[in-house]
């Protein structure tokens, strides 16, 4: 028997974070909820829930940092890059977010709420992407926040 997950996740608010580089780039980031199960426990707050989520980025780099690798090899998907990692600084962002309804016939209705903040970014220096601009990675930290709904209030 199959089941219809929407019924569970009503998907409601969605907002794309970013991060400013000092090297001139715009790096976007995104967070999608996945799934939403209660864990059957009951904490100070109520329910809790093992929430899986996933975070994307996309990146817009400056034509500096594109000319900073204009002539490095491209990158080998096969292998690891352990080398030529530079941390950059951020100078401007904003967290990205999707908050959900969940539906539980047993628990009733609940806001989900996941944030995730950028710390921390990076550029390897050493090599390019196929696409020609360098590879960038993002360190984050999640929030994930529940709020009961009465009846028929949107989250």
């Amino acid at each position: 028997m199959a089941v219809d997950y929407r019924v569970q996740l009503d998907f409601q608010k969605i907002e794309l974070g970013f991060v400013k580089t000092n090297d001139d780039s715009l790096i976007l980031v995104r967070v999608a909820v996945i799934d939403v199960k209660p864990t059957g426990k009951t904490g100070p707050f109520g329910p809790e829930f093992s929430v899986d989520f996933v975070v994307g980025i996309s990146v817009r780099p400056s034509e500096r940092a594109k000319e900073e690798i204009r002539d490095k090899p491209t990158i080998d998907p096969s292998k690891p890059v352990e080398e030529g990692w530079m941390l950059i600084e951020i100078l401007d962002k904003r967290y990205a977010y999707e908050e959900i309804t969940y539906r539980a016939e047993d628990l009733g209705d609940f806001m989900i709420r996941v944030e995730v903040e950028p710390i921390m970014a990076a550029k390897n220096t050493l090599y390019k992407l196929p696409d020609n601009t360098p590879l960038y990675v993002v360190r984050w930290v999640p929030k994930v926040l529940s709020k009961p709904l009465k009846h028929g209030e949107p989250a």
